[in-house]
């Protein structure tokens, strides 16, 4: 990377414009431009003082920075993690800033140590020291980084301060600021506020909320997933993924085994399929036994005039109205007609005519 290309990086990091950095280096609008767009180089004086204003070494406005720069704060933060000690963390990661003023790892790590006096120490005038300057570098993050990432994880940690000290307005604040991406950041931000703030019954209606829909889209990817992996016969991943959302999907059987009772049955059904393009008779056959199971279930279920299957968990969503969920439906299967498929695999299989039977 060219050193232009470098002083324009640090300045966007900084939220400058061109106008603002030829000010604060005595130069002319045109003269940071040119540097910018490769026309021309900063004068050999100006290094150290361009240095000096972004907080770098001057290794970095030529690009030399970067593996030994990622390198050293990675060891930096690793020592303040293994000496096992907050106050000697403080130590370490301040240090560390001192080399890399403007690093956004160096300062959230040095934020979260900092926050942890809070909870430690019993001097009401240390702890209140250490949180403003939590908040002063992560806000340092927010204002100066040009990573989104990186203020992302600094407005967490923001909020996360603000919860633990008690002041909930700024603390949903914060969550407002996040980018976009960040959905696992605001969903934990609010229900970290809430649970500070004490307000348990808005925190349930959230957490049931916001609990269904990930473990819903949890259980439709891992469905797009394991039909992909069918039809790439990627068998081996494809078992080990029907296996994960079978388990997804018995995380709520708590006091209702019918809650979603057809995913469950069509994910046995993909696995008995794929253990028959293995050639693996014996899981096969044990799948099936579990799949009529699971075909009882959702018979007991259905309502005889569409097929709907309306159980519902109320213990962990209590707080959903069945209009906010996903509506199943047996769509009026026949167990005799689905094992159809696998009578030419058995054959004259002794086992499987004994299972037939059961039926």
């Amino acid at each position: 990377m060219s050193i232009g290309n470098n002083i324009y990086t640090l300045r966007k990091e900084k939220k400058i414009t061109q106008a603002q950095l030829a000010e604060k280096l005595g130069v002319s609008d045109q003269a940071v431009s040119k540097w910018e767009n490769d026309l021309c180089a900063p004068d050999v004086s100006m290094f150290p003082i361009l240095a000096e204003y972004f907080g770098v070494s001057i290794d970095r406005l030529f690009g030399y920075y970067l593996n030994s720069h990622e390198q050293e704060i990675s060891a930096i933060i690793k020592a303040a993690d293994e000496s096992m000690d907050t106050y000697k963390e403080i130590e370490i990661l301040s240090e560390g800033l001192k080399k890399f003023p403007n690093s956004p790892d160096l300062k959230i790590n040095l934020a979260f140590s900092l926050s942890m006096i809070n909870r430690i120490s019993q001097d009401e005038t240390e702890k209140s020291e250490a949180i403003k300057k939590a908040i002063k570098v992560c806000t340092e993050v927010v204002d100066h980084c040009g990573d989104v990432k990186q203020a992302d994880r600094a407005l967490n940690m923001l909020n996360r301060i603000y919860a633990e000290i008690g002041e909930y307005g700024k603390a949903m604040d914060v969550i407002d600021k996040m980018s976009g991406e960040s959905y696992y950041f605001r969903v934990v931000g609010i229900a970290r506020t809430l649970a500070h703030k004490h307000d348990d019954k808005e925190l349930e209606r959230f957490v049931e909320k916001n609990l269904f829909d990930c473990w819903l889209a949890m259980d439709l990817n891992l469905d797009m997933l394991t039909s992909r992996y069918g039809e790439t016969e990627q068998f081996d991943k494809c078992i080990a993924f029907c296996k994960a959302r079978l388990n997804l999907l018995a995380v709520f059987d708590d006091g209702c085994p019918d809650f979603y009772a057809t995913h469950k049955f069509f994910t046995m059904l993909s696995l008995a399929h794929t253990y028959r393009k293995t050639g693996d008779k014996a899981a096969c056959l044990e799948t099936l036994y579990s799949l009529a199971a699971l075909f009882e279930q959702v018979e007991k279920v259905a309502q005889v005039d569409d097929h709907r299957v309306s159980a519902r968990n109320t213990l962990y969503f209590s707080h959903i109205h069945n209009d906010e969920m996903m509506e199943e439906y047996s769509c009026g299967f026949k167990m005799e007609h689905m094992l159809g498929a696998f009578d030419a695999f058995f054959g004259e299989d002794e086992e499987y005519k004994t299972f037939k039977q059961t039926l």
